[in-house]
């Protein structure tokens, strides 16, 4: 007979010790970086401070997530199954709780275009989203607690815009097979890390558009740089002489790829998915006295 009371007890303050309310206090960046990866450990992206309700800790919980737009339709939310278990201090100091632990991205599932978007890129789409948390009792998963609720904005990210050589500009050969100077605009806004900026110049071939030098030819530059936003190329070509039949001055085409730390587009939505800048043509006047012939 004790050893049964014993039991009983024993399970009533294990059940009382699960079964304790939580107070949430979510805390957020309402702009944090696009990369979900990001997020990780940083608190000043997210940040969670979890107690109890009562003057006694230690009891245990989970995190129901949810990520939603400010419509109310859902992006994505936490797999209960898969998520942590969390302790309460026992000592009633709150539990520090970020990103990794709120909203860890292997046990999140997300849906629709959102998914596919994270699949490629590790971002989602930019806009205003809601993302909610509320603790949940670790067996039935009923709630513990009050939800907490922050709004935050993704960001469009833009890409570069090309400055010089700018667009249909004429250099001097002499001048060019010393030096060219190529000036860009940064990505805005400002990534968490710094942007690769991958620099590629193609010659036009007289039978071709830009687009298909682009698209075809082997770059007579390609360079990555970082976090810069000029190069000077000393090219040492012999430029080829102006096109008496196609009337054409020598020509390039050049452009700006963006990329994250990870060697990745820094985003998917400027229609190549490359996060290529828009490309832009120079010319070489190896004559002073002939104009280039322009297409139309």
């Amino acid at each position: 007979m004790k050893k049964l009371i014993s039991t009983a007890i024993a399970i009533f303050i294990v059940a009382a010790s699960i079964a304790q309310q939580v107070r949430f206090n979510l805390i957020m960046n309402a702009q944090p970086p696009a990369q979900l990866s990001e997020w990780s450990n940083k608190q000043e992206v997210l940040r969670l401070l979890a107690g109890p309700q009562g003057a006694v800790g230690g009891g245990q919980f989970k995190i129901k997530t949810e990520i939603k737009t400010t419509d109310g339709t859902v992006v994505g939310n936490a797999d209960l199954a898969r998520v942590p278990v969390f302790t309460l201090n026992t000592t009633g100091v709150p539990l520090v709780l970020v990103a990794n632990d709120v909203m860890p991205l292997e046990f999140m599932v997300f849906t629709g275009k959102y998914k596919t978007a994270l699949e490629r890129t590790g971002k989602l789409p930019s806009g205003n989203y809601i993302i909610c948390a509320r603790p949940v009792n670790i067996i039935d998963y009923t709630p513990l607690g009050e939800e907490q609720c922050k709004t935050f904005y993704l960001a469009t990210t833009q890409l570069p815009i090309l400055m010089k050589p700018y667009n249909e500009e004429v250099l001097d050969a002499k001048k060019a097979q010393t030096a060219i100077i190529f000036r860009w605009s940064p990505v805005v806004p400002t990534q968490l890390s710094p942007v690769t900026y991958r620099l590629q110049v193609f010659e036009v071939l007289p039978t071709q558009s830009p687009v298909q030098a682009l698209r075809s030819n082997q770059p007579v530059l390609d360079k990555e740089l970082i976090a810069v936003t000029q190069y000077i190329w000393q090219p040492q070509l012999s430029f080829m002489p102006y096109d008496e039949e196609t009337k054409k001055l020598p020509t390039f085409v050049w452009t700006i790829q963006s990329l994250d730390k990870a060697g990745l587009p820094v985003t998917q939505t400027d229609g190549s998915g490359e996060a290529r800048s828009e490309p832009l043509v120079f010319f070489v006047n190896p004559d002073k006295h002939k104009k280039p012939e322009k297409d139309n």
